[in-house]
């Protein structure tokens, strides 16, 4: 076998013996001298001839007993038994070089003599000397190496060599290796050009490898291009690595260069294994000539070819290879041209599926869905060949016409063109939305070309007439359907293996419709639905690549002009360079994820491995995953669950590495843009952990588990750990799971006993599909799902089409589980893949209840797993309860026959709750109150070392002397200065050796002058604080953030400053990372008092207890949120007007008089709508008399309603309406201008400020754009 896969073979071990002393010696670790010898005479006195072994590799245990018995047993069976004719035997020992290996000494010893063999050596066996050897050698006949010795080959075996080996236990064993000569063979066959593949874990990785194979290339004289490329594909390992590189080449000088430019430049990381759509051209195709090169290198490509050739011969004449030979003039003729597309699509896409490259779907532009439809398994290939030669037989005997493509112009704009052709000129082909093939008589054709390009002068339009001679598709066709239909039956019915999008259609194709005679009719006649079906085969599919099967590019363009410039199309052939294009296919492939068979590929064209490409590990990045091993393996825990391992001997506390290394397809779980670990996830954590710390093991069936979800935890790009603590408690184990900084995600239990009982064992799933007569395709169960901002790639997408009763409220599908999951589902408990396929199922139960509200998994009540899942499943729910703003469902999977594999039950589904105008539900203020000095006494504690963003006010300089001297300050200037896109990795570098970070960032003077520049300037401090936050993020230890602000919690404000925004985004923050602790600090003055008070919090109160402090006159409040009151009316109510007597403007609140004025205006900013309008009303129901409502739309007619009945209901107030932008300096200025001019005389005495805009989203994904635009 070794051979015959051209692998490098080290030696052979040509006989072994073992036998045993342990029972007959005393004590059992000293060694026997009779029993070392029984064991070498049982191969050396009849079996090997003791002449032949030129070295033994002795166990040498370096001890006085051991070493002598050794040596004895070896002279008296072997040594004395040699020809005087030899040398004597040489003799050595790797435990010199290594020490003791305890049960890997004899494999130690092995390679230690296959390498000597290999660079045909002896090397010393060190430390030892002759004079103080216990060991008589002259004697014996032995010698023991000192120095490196030239190790000759016998003719007849080449060099041989006896390996000792001993257990201390008493077990002795012996074998014989040999070298073996392998004649390197040249591959039977030799590619025009080669593939070279390169593929590692990380961008580094692969750049660090592409760099050695090119400084191997200059220094290995030995390795030919045939053997690194075979080595490069069947040799190394490519399926798990997503950073990949593949070299198209013709020698090695070319691809060292290839290589060296490439390690310069960063490698993008390929998604989950792409979808494949194949998509066979038609008429129109100019074959030139068939592809020789294929047809003598490809021996699949070749006897497809003659098996389609001899099935053409059964109906006519005709001669299709080239050694037939046929004129270029010949192509023109349907006859030929036709049967020899058909023949070299279908063999192409036969050596590519040889290949292992196999499409999901297939589209075939008009006769090329002949090819397609026989690749898919719809027709036979004796039936495909009969359709073609009919077809293009009756063609051919069609009156001449003219096919002329058109684009660069909308296809209904050329529609309305054709009124006047109608009868003579038609569209054959919709090829995109700009794109179309008109047919039709020469001279009408001729006539639309003349009238198109002036009608279009000035728009690019673009014209070609196709070397065609017959006007196909098109009422020329209609002379010979008749006769086509009756030629091509019958046709045998076939059910296919892989998805057919029809161009008659525009959809996916049955079975059925191409074993009909009059299918093939209508698709020769009627019009090419090429963009329909390009469309079709793009819906719901992830990670779509289009690969054309023609002889050259043709329909390029129009798919992207249909689905988009970034679609991903590429070419299998090209005239004159058909293995150029060819295997730049399959490299394309091969580095956007896809995996062909490697094996197929390089079948006649194996080759002996050699020594390169060789990995090269990027050490820093894999440290933290090989540490966490490393740690569990020394403390001696260990887990065979892929996701867990153990972090304490006592088997209660597991760990859970999240990467994209390790977790890659959690990635592919997203709300709103941001990756979220799914909920399915801790259940299987929870599940496992608790399995693999039960002792004794119970069985998965015996296990029920219920799990409530506490917070979301957000994936970033480093990796970060999960912590499964658990808990045994009386006939349950309760776990938690926790990040680093022990915030928690999940808690749960696991009930274990005997077997678990479940509701059903079994359903009817027939019954269930008899009353589920509502159908909910893939589609739109994925699209309700993505409305309310869920996005999941092509992994998380398994469901199929939802049966579901709207009366009973139950829905049943069924799932084929891809292969990516099935790799390694049955590593899983229930694969998180699976279960979350399970909740994605809620959509439907709820899209009629909750609709365009989002909802998250808040727990599972109960779930238990009777077997493991398998890969065709059905997955069955019904609602249990809906109250409030949660759904609870129950349901489980089931087998093909309906048999129960697991239960869940109380599935809680826990949706957001509609916003509205008036529900003040939510809305709090601060309420402060002193700390007394009683409730911090304490020592001072060490003074703090943290990163301060300093401000440039001072207030960190005075700061600095209470701070550790190893505290650094980081001056904003610095940050500002740099180039867009360096920020963040300065702001990573800053933080990287501090976990508590002092903010001061947002005490910063702005320019109330400008507005534009205050804009500016706030956006750029949230997008710096937003940078800090998400570097700690990446960070695994603990930190904290300390927000240090200016007078920004006081009642009265004069001024404008980034603090109030970062209070607002601090807020958020404390929520959405919930593993960094924050605290808002603000500053009444600064003075040296208050200064120092700040230095005593620091130390004093930490965040988790006080997140909201206020230092003002050197006395220290902290905040605690009260409700506010339910109105607008109650809040001003409650207001201390007293404190505003200074204002004369606004009086006193009395009941018998009005809290506005009559001949004063009032502008109420955002006033339209909402929380605006309910403003307005309020002016006007207390006195307002002028209120000038500003806002960027104008009021709907309703709405000028609704404004003229509140004037009528208060007489005396006017409300007016004023358009502006208030996010435009001139706006607002012509519209106050406007606002006098109106309200000519009265005074402005109140801005109410009610506009907002909504433009959120996780910190990970925002940025500076972001915070301006808001």
């Amino acid at each position: 076998q070794a051979k015959e896969d051209y692998s490098k073979i080290w030696g052979v071990i040509n006989i072994s013996a073992v036998n045993q002393n342990g029972r007959s010696i005393t004590p059992i670790t000293r060694p026997s001298q009779v029993e070392q010898e029984k064991l070498l005479r049982s191969i050396y006195e009849t079996r090997v001839d003791p002449s032949v072994v030129q070295y033994i590799e002795a166990h040498g245990t370096g001890t006085a007993a051991g070493d002598p018995t050794e040596a004895e047993s070896l002279g008296s069976v072997i040594c004395k038994n040699r020809s005087s004719q030899v040398s004597a035997l040489k003799m050595g020992s790797v435990k010199g070089n290594i020490g003791h290996t305890e049960s890997a000494a004899g494999a130690a010893g092995l390679i230690k003599v296959l390498l000597m063999m290999h660079h045909g050596k002896i090397v010393p066996s060190l430390h030892y000397s002759k004079e103080m050897s216990s060991i008589d050698t002259e004697r014996l006949n032995l010698a023991v190496p000192t120095t490196v010795e030239p190790w000759e080959e016998s003719s007849e075996y080449g060099r041989v060599a006896g390996i000792n080996c001993f257990g201390f236990g008493g077990t002795n064993a012996h074998v014989v290796v040999r070298q073996v000569k392998q004649l390197e063979p040249l591959p039977a066959f030799k590619r025009p050009l080669e593939l070279v593949l390169l593929s590692a874990a990380s961008s580094k990785s692969l750049q660090m490898s592409m760099a050695d194979t090119a400084d191997q290339l200059s220094t290995r004289n030995s390795i030919t291009l045939p053997s690194l490329a075979y080595t490069s594909a069947c040799r190394r390992s490519h399926a798990n690595y997503r950073y990949r590189k593949a070299f198209v080449t013709n020698s090695l000088q070319h691809l060292q260069q290839e290589v060296m430019s490439a390690a310069s430049t960063e490698v993008a990381v390929s998604k989950a294994e792409p979808r494949l759509v194949f998509v066979f051209c038609g008429n129109g195709v100019m074959l030139k000539e068939f592809s020789l090169a294929l047809l003598s290198s490809e021996p699949v490509f070749r006897e497809k070819c003659k098996e389609i050739e001899a099935l053409f011969q059964k109906h006519a004449p005709i001669s299709l290879l080239p050694a037939r030979g046929d004129s270029p003039k010949d192509l023109l003729n349907p006859e030929l041209s036709q049967p020899l597309l058909f023949t070299l699509q279908v063999a192409l896409a036969s050596l590519l599926k040889y290949w292992g490259i196999k499409p999901a779907a297939v589209v075939g532009h008009s006769v090329g869905e002949v090819a397609a439809a026989h690749f898919a398994g719809y027709l036979s290939l004796a039936d495909a060949v009969k359709v073609i030669y009919h077809r293009s037989r009756l063609q051919a005997k069609t009156a001449r016409g003219t096919m002329l493509v058109v684009g660069n112009i909308p296809v209904e704009e050329i529609a309305e063109c054709l009124h006047r052709y109608l009868g003579k000129v038609c569209i054959a082909a919709f090829n995109s939305p700009v794109s179309c093939t008109l047919s039709g008589n020469s001279d009408s054709v001729d006539a639309v070309r003349r009238d198109l390009a002036q009608a279009f002068s000035h728009r690019n339009i673009f014209l070609h007439v196709l070397n065609v001679p017959a006007a196909y598709h098109s009422p020329s066709m209609d002379v010979i359907l008749g006769e086509l239909e009756k030629s091509i039956k019958p046709l045998e019915k076939q059910k296919g293996e892989i998805e057919v999008i029809s161009t008659l259609t525009g959809v996916a194709a049955s079975d059925k419709d191409f074993a009909e005679g009059k299918f093939w009719a209508r698709h020769t006649r009627e019009p090419v639905a090429f963009t329909q079906a390009i469309q079709t085969a793009a819906q719901d599919r992830e990670n779509v690549i289009f690969v054309e099967i023609g002889p050259h590019r043709a329909l390029q363009r129009s798919i992207k002009e249909t689905l988009g410039k970034d679609t991903k199309v590429f070419s299998s052939l090209q005239t004159d360079a058909e293995y150029q294009t060819l295997l730049t296919l399959v490299g394309n492939l091969f580095e956007l994820g896809y995996n062909p068979n490697w094996q197929h590929f390089y079948n006649g064209y194996e080759s002996v491995p050699v020594a390169i490409p060789q990995y090269q590990f990027d050490r820093k990045k894999l440290m933290a995953c090989l540490d966490i091993h490393l740690q569990a393996k020394q403390r001696d825990v260990s887990s065979s669950h892929p996701l867990i391992y153990g972090i304490n001997s006592d088997n209660m506390e597991f760990g859970c590495l999240l990467s994209q290394d390790m977790t890659s397809y959690l990635y592919e779980h997203k709300n709103n843009g941001v990756a979220l670990v799914p909920g399915a996830f801790y259940a299987e954590l929870g599940l496992a952990s608790v399995m693999s710390s039960s002792r004794p093991k119970v069985p998965l069936s015996a296990c029920r588990m219920s799990i409530s979800f506490s917070a979301p935890c957000v994936l970033t790009q480093s990796s970060q750990v999960l912590n499964i603590k658990l808990s045994p408690q009386k006939a349950v184990t309760a776990f938690e799971i926790v990040s680093s900084s022990n915030a928690v995600y999940a808690v749960g239990q696991v009930a274990t006993g005997p077997e678990a009982v479940v509701e059903e064992s079994s359903i009817s799933y027939q019954d269930i599909y008899q009353r589920c007569r509502s159908v909910v395709s893939r589609e739109e169960v994925y699209e309700a799902l993505s409305r309310v901002g869920f996005q999941y790639g092509s992994i998380f997408r398994q469901l199929s089409d939802v049966h579901y009763c709207q009366e009973l409220k139950e829905a049943i599908t069924s799932i084929k589980v891809n292969k990516e999951t099935v790799r390694e589902m049955y590593n899983y408990c229930i694969h998180p893949v699976l279960l979350d396929c399970f909740l994605q199922m809620t959509a439907v139960m709820t899209s009629r209840t909750f609709q365009s509200r989002a909802g998250f998994p808040s727990g599972i009540g109960s779930l238990v797993v009777l077997r493991p899942l398998e890969e065709e499943m059905m997955i069955y729910m019904r609602t249990s309860k809906s109250i409030g703003n949660c759904l609870e469902v129950c349901g489980c999977f089931t087998d093909k026959r309906g048999s129960v594999l697991a239960e869940l039950k109380r599935v809680a589904i826990t949706f957001m709750k509609e916003a509205s105008s008036r529900d003040n539900e939510f809305m709090f203020e601060n309420k402060w109150k002193e700390v007394s000095p009683s409730q911090t006494i304490g020592p001072l504690g060490a003074m703090p070392r943290v990163l301060v963003f300093a401000d440039k006010f001072g207030i960190a300089e005075q700061l600095k002397k209470y701070l550790h001297p190893d505290s650094r300050h980081v001056m904003y200037e610095d940050w500002e200065a740099l180039l867009e896109g360096h920020t963040e990795n300065k702001m990573r570098a800053e933080v990287e050796d501090y976990d508590e970070i002092l903010f001061l960032w947002g005490i910063q003077k702005l320019n109330e002058d400008f507005p534009r520049k205050v804009v500016d300037q706030l956006a750029k401090c949230c997008e710096a604080y937003r940078q800090v936050i998400v570097a700690l993020r990446e960070k695994t230890s603990r930190c904290s953030v300390r927000v240090i602000t200016y007078r920004t919690t006081e009642r009265n404000v004069d001024h404008i400053n980034c603090g109030f925004a970062l209070y607002g985004m601090t807020r958020t923050c404390v929520v959405e990372v919930p593993e960094i602790t924050f605290q808002m600090i603000d500053l009444g003055s600064c003075s040296s008092l208050d200064i120092s008070v700040l230095a005593d919090v620091l130390v004093k109160y930490k965040g988790a207890d006080y997140p909201e402090v206020c230092i003002s006159q050197g006395r220290t409040y902290k905040a605690s949120l009260k409700e506010s009151q339910k109105t607008v009316h109650a809040w001003i109510s409650s207001m201390d007007m007293k404190r505003f007597r200074h204002l004369s403007d606004i009086p006193l609140y009395a009941s018998q008089k009005k809290l506005f004025k009559q001949n004063a205006v009032y502008v109420v900013v955002g006033g339209l709508s909402g929380l605006g309008f309910e403003t307005v009303k309020f002016i006007a129901e207390n006195g307002g008399g002028c209120i000038a409502i500003l806002s960027r739309r104008i009021p709907s007619n309703e709405k000028q309603e609704e404004m003229k009945a509140l004037q009528q209901q208060y007489e005396g107030s006017k409300v007016v309406f004023v358009q502006c932008d208030v996010s435009s300096t001139s706006d607002v200025g012509k519209a106050f201008q406007s606002i006098a001019n109106i309200f000519a005389g009265s005074p402005v005495k109140g801005v109410f400020q009610s506009a907002v805009v909504l433009h959120d989203g996780r910190l990970e994904v925002l940025n500076l754009s972001d915070f301006q635009k808001v």
